[in-house]
């Protein structure tokens, strides 16, 4: 027996996944103080699917890139911070 196919239409396709990089976002924000990195690459997943499937949410991007230039070179600068920090390092 064959299964029936239901298609939805390229714009509900786009709705659906916007929903649910919102979805991302709001179960990953409450994680973000946990010990375990977790909530961090939940809310950011979520924003990449919001941004890939939504033109406001891509805009908006836009808008916060030409409103803070240093942003992108400020987190690359923190994150090798946090790359290189080794909390159970010997001192010697």
């Amino acid at each position: 027996m064959r299964r029936p196919k239901f298609g939805l239409s390229e714009k509900n396709s786009r709705r659906l996944k916007a929903a649910g990089g919102v979805g991302l976002i709001v179960v990953g924000i409450p994680l973000i103080p946990f010990p375990v990195p977790i909530g961090g690459i939940v809310t950011v997943t979520g924003l990449v699917v919001l941004t890939n499937n939504s033109d406001a949410a891509k805009r908006g991007l836009e808008n916060l890139k030409e409103r803070y230039p240093e942003a992108p070179r400020q987190y690359r600068k923190f994150s090798r911070k946090v790359r290189d920090f080794k909390p159970f390092k010997r001192n010697r």
